[in-house]
């Protein structure tokens, strides 16, 4: 089963820009703290880590898994991602998966790599590379055919938003020495990064990204991107099962808005609504019933600590009880095929495994 995980980036100067702006954008909706008690919950089945849950200290005396179950969790989500993570340890690997599943629990995948930028969905080929990602990592993990893996796109309708009304305080401008110090004081000095990065691409090809008239864009006029993206992630699924027979199905990850967009045009089967309420839709599709899971606010385990330094933090979430399967996995396939293991930072040894 042979991935190819080579790609030419090319199409000149503003594709370069693009594809680098993936790097240094990581995040306009930012992770919200004050989320549920670390304790058990009605209905709060599902956590989302993105940090390895073998890396946990023990609990009041309890091993880690065992006081993870004691939260009332039955299902762990944790992430696929490039080799270059964008968070030390995020991605989950084999060893880790087998902890989880020897504790009891199941296990979905979701696929994220700067997926919270427009300039990830802009950039061409940019869907098929982080498909043939997340099927080396499926495999390398023994994730069964017919499980999911789901796609993030949280937050890139957002950022699109906020670079227009950037555009509109800054009269299309640069951002002004007084109005910098203002949003780094308010935003804090690495999300106002993020959110001048987005703006200087914007204001220099809103109107070749996006048509119409710069500062005049709305969340909707990124759709067409996420389409591309989707299509080419459907087009390596599709023939990646047609070849082996390992079907994996497609779940969405974001907010109101730009789900209800993807199940209506059958791009995904699931979308687990993320946590964040100020993105277009968010409303109408809580409603509608149609999510899978929601996702709450940060929860932040004080005193709980990993290995490496920390507390424990991770998103609880609801399972919409229409809908049981959303696409976990609770055994293990031995592929046996060798994946690219990600780069390790600074010596940093979070993982299951061990050099």
């Amino acid at each position: 089963m042979s991935l190819n995980h080579s790609a030419a980036f090319q199409g000149g100067q503003m594709l370069i820009r693009l594809f680098y702006s993936a790097f240094v954008f990581l995040n306009l909706v930012t992770a919200s703290f004050g989320g549920p008690a670390c304790k058990a919950h009605p209905g709060f089945s599902v956590i989302d880590a993105s940090h390895p849950l073998t890396d946990i200290m023990p609990r009041d005396g309890r091993p880690a898994m065992a006081a993870i179950r004691d939260l009332g969790v039955e299902t762990i989500i944790r992430y696929y991602d490039n080799v270059a993570e964008t968070l030390p340890c995020k991605t989950l690997v084999p060893e880790e998966t087998r902890a989880i599943l020897q504790a009891g629990f199941s296990v979905l995948a979701v696929f994220q790599h700067n997926n919270d930028n427009p300039m990830t969905f802009v950039t061409p080929g940019r869907g098929t590379l982080d498909a043939q990602r997340a099927i080396e990592l499926a495999l390398a993990n023994g994730q069964p055919s017919g499980s999911a893996i789901y796609f993030g796109v949280d937050g890139v309708d957002g950022a699109l938003q906020s670079a227009n009304y950037e555009f509109a305080k800054s009269g299309g401008s640069e951002i002004s020495q007084a109005r910098q110090a203002t949003l780094k004081s308010s935003m804090g000095a690495g999300s106002f990064r993020k959110h001048q990065a987005f703006y200087d691409i914007y204001r220099e090809e809103a109107v070749t990204l996006f048509g119409g008239t710069a500062g005049k864009h709305g969340p909707r006029d990124i759709l067409p991107y996420i389409d591309t993206y989707f299509q080419d992630i459907q087009t390596i699924f599709t023939n990646f099962g047609n070849q082996t027979g390992i079907r994996y199905k497609i779940g969405g990850y974001g907010g109101g808005l730009v789900c209800e967009h993807l199940l209506a045009k059958g791009m995904v089967t699931y979308c687990w609504l993320s946590q964040s309420k100020g993105l277009a839709g968010y409303e109408t599709f809580e409603a509608s019933q149609k999510w899978v899971m929601r996702q709450e606010l940060t929860t932040v385990c004080n005193g709980w600590k990993f290995g490496t330094g920390g507390d424990f933090q991770f998103d609880f979430n609801t399972v919409n009880p229409r809908t049981p399967d959303f696409g976990q996995w609770n055994t293990q396939v031995d592929y046996a095929v060798p994946f690219s293991r990600p780069l390790k930072r600074g010596g940093v040894g979070c993982y299951a495994w061990r050099d």
